[in-house]
């Protein structure tokens, strides 16, 4: 039985109200506004090697813990009858801002939408001067007067805006109350759900002209005015060959910075699968070239294997 090695992934772009046209710093121009690339979705497939072609789906019903680790589990074992990467690991490049939205906790997902809620977290790859993150509200709100400061247009005085710089990370509980700005690229490691409340859109029109779905009712039910969370600073958890730094960690997954000068031995983990996206750098991993944008899923199976070059990388798995 021949033993998995990396697989080299592609990225899978969505075009988006809110996109941009400028990738950076990992891609070059788009031709149309991108507003995020997903690499770990079910769908998306492997580029090259013996397995190119075969999307993550397949590989997990082929493959199972041989892939996924001894220790695998899917996404709080919501997906029953069907193989689930349990993260989501994508890029974001918003050149306007996202809506104000919520994302449920698994228990309000799993009685209205039948599936998992979504915690996230963001790690901010580049950010102009004045970019900002909305965290919250500046005051606490109750579900009725959240509704009604909605349908009034009147939520944008109450957001918490947070100026944000490359390097930091957010982890986004369920429930809060959040937004993107522009001038920020980012990289999310989340739950693998796409449950999100639309609270409110900053009166913008779709391509028909038309406003898009707001869901605030169920958005002011979902959200809890008290969360606040604030970036915070990569903490170092190894310094060796390859420096490893935390970024955040909650049950669902955790992500870390990697960061190398060399070349150094990478060990796979028995218990879990890996996610490694290149931020930075040029270099060669277990033989195959990688470049900025570059996606990585590492088999638990997988034997020790080399890095060369230098680099930069996020890391994501499930703890």
């Amino acid at each position: 039985m021949t033993r998995l090695e990396p697989l080299k992934l592609g990225p899978s772009f969505r075009r988006k109200i809110w996109g941009s046209t400028d990738l950076a710093p990992l891609f070059g121009k788009s031709a149309e506004p991108v507003g995020e690339a997903w690499y770990t979705h079910e769908q998306n497939a492997v580029v090259e090697g013996p397995l190119a072609g075969r999307a993550i789906g397949g590989l997990l019903s082929e493959y199972g813990s041989r892939l996924m680790g001894a220790g695998s589990r899917t996404n709080g074992g919501f997906a029953e009858n069907a193989p689930y990467f349990p993260i989501l690991v994508k890029l974001l490049f918003p050149a306007q801002p996202l809506s104000v939205q919520v994302h449920p906790d698994d228990a309000y997902a799993l009685a209205h939408e039948n599936g998992p809620g979504k915690t996230e977290m963001w790690h901010v790859l580049a950010a102009q001067p004045d970019a900002r993150i909305a965290l919250g509200l500046v005051e606490d709100l109750s579900p009725d007067d959240l509704a009604r400061a909605a349908r009034a247009g009147e939520i944008e005085r109450y957001l918490r805006w947070v100026p944000v710089c490359a390097g930091q990370t957010v982890l986004v509980p369920p429930g809060t109350l959040h937004a993107l700005g522009p001038g920020v690229s980012i990289c999310e490691i989340q739950q693998n759900s796409d449950v999100t409340y639309r609270l409110y859109d900053f009166g913008r029109l779709d391509a028909d002209g038309r406003p898009r779905p707001l869901h605030i009712d169920r958005a002011a039910r979902a959200a809890d005015a008290r969360l606040r969370p604030s970036p915070t600073a990569a903490e170092c958890i190894a310094d060796g060959g390859c420096r490893i730094e935390r970024l955040a960690q909650c049950r669902y997954f955790a992500g870390e910075r990697l960061s190398w000068e060399a070349g150094f031995a990478y060990r796979p983990d028995a218990e879990r699968v890996h996610v490694l996206l290149v931020t930075k750098g040029k270099g060669t991993l277990n033989r195959a070239p990688f470049a900025p944008g570059d996606c990585f899923l590492i088999p638990a199976e997988a034997a020790p294997f080399e890095v060369e070059g230098c680099g930069r990388a996020v890391r994501a798995f499930v703890p």
